[in-house]
């Protein structure tokens, strides 16, 4: 597997937006480092959407709920101190205005994309499920995060950032995060960053265009907590117990010791295992 050079990515991008008829992208930028593509797009995209931004490295990249996102650089110790860090991962943000669709069903979409965007670069089919709402993950073992997606309202903007472990090694996850994350690599996967984008970026037009009684069908056989016992917070306040169900645009349904609760899926959060 050989990276492409990111001089090249812009380029590739495009020529596959076009073959692909990709119209809800008419921007791409490529950034070598950004803080956050979050913000990057949103500074580019106002007010007319239709933005892609792409980074080789982020300094500030964040997740649902407030969470950090860590995109490793690569530690090379061979490598020249004039030559910038190499980034790892894919961080990607698409900017559109005036969505049709909802937050809640972009977030499913892109979900499934980031999921078909990693699962068919690993030599295992079956290695990867989702987690509600849409992480990425192993769906047996550990159960390691391998892909996330952020999606946030500004204004006009709906912001869909994705982010996804693609060369990591396990030293390159700071501490304790090397138990809960994971990469394409270290599951054997032998495709370029530049590989696993422009499958994310197919993978998102076909699932914007997927009717969402389908997307929910798909998602539904992919999730990996339904049956499971689990720790959620929501409001401040924690609930244990037997995941009974999951409608991922809506609530997540618990057994706890006191009785059933329906959760607001948007506004909850899964407590992992330490």
């Amino acid at each position: 597997m050989t990276e492409p050079p990111l001089e090249s990515w812009q380029d590739a991008i495009e020529s596959f937006l076009r073959s692909r008829q990709i119209t809800f992208i008419q921007r791409v930028m490529v950034l070598r480092e950004t803080g956050s593509t979050q913000e990057a797009a949103r500074a580019a995209a106002q007010p007319s959407g239709g933005t892609l931004v792409v980074a080789d490295h982020q300094t500030a990249g964040r997740g649902r709920l407030g969470r950090v996102w860590i995109q490793g650089t690569s530690s090379d110790p061979r490598a020249s101190s004039r030559t910038p860090s190499r980034g790892l991962g894919v961080a990607a943000t698409i900017a559109l205005a005036d969505a049709e669709l909802s937050p809640p069903r972009l977030s499913l979409a892109a979900g499934l994309a980031a999921h078909g965007a990693c699962a068919p670069s690993l030599p295992k089919a079956g290695t990867l499920g989702l987690r509600w709402p849409n992480d990425v993950v192993e769906r047996h073992g550990d159960q390691r995060k391998i892909a996330g997606v952020l999606v946030e309202n500004v204004g006009r903007l709906t912001l869909i950032g994705v982010g996804i472990n693609v060369l990591h090694e396990e030293e390159d996850f700071p501490g304790a995060l090397s138990k809960r994350a994971v990469s394409l690599r270290q599951l054997g996967s032998l495709e370029s960053r530049l590989d696993v984008l422009l499958r994310l970026l197919g993978e998102f037009q076909r699932a914007m265009q997927t009717p969402p009684e389908i997307v929910s069908a798909k998602w539904s056989t992919l999730d990996i907590l339904v049956g499971s016992r689990r720790t959620m917070i929501q409001a401040g306040r924690r609930y244990e117990g037997l995941v009974r169900s999951i409608q991922p645009t809506s609530h997540i349904e618990i057994e706890t010791k006191e009785g059933v609760v329906q959760l607001p899926s948007l506004t909850t959060a899964l407590v992992h295992d330490e």
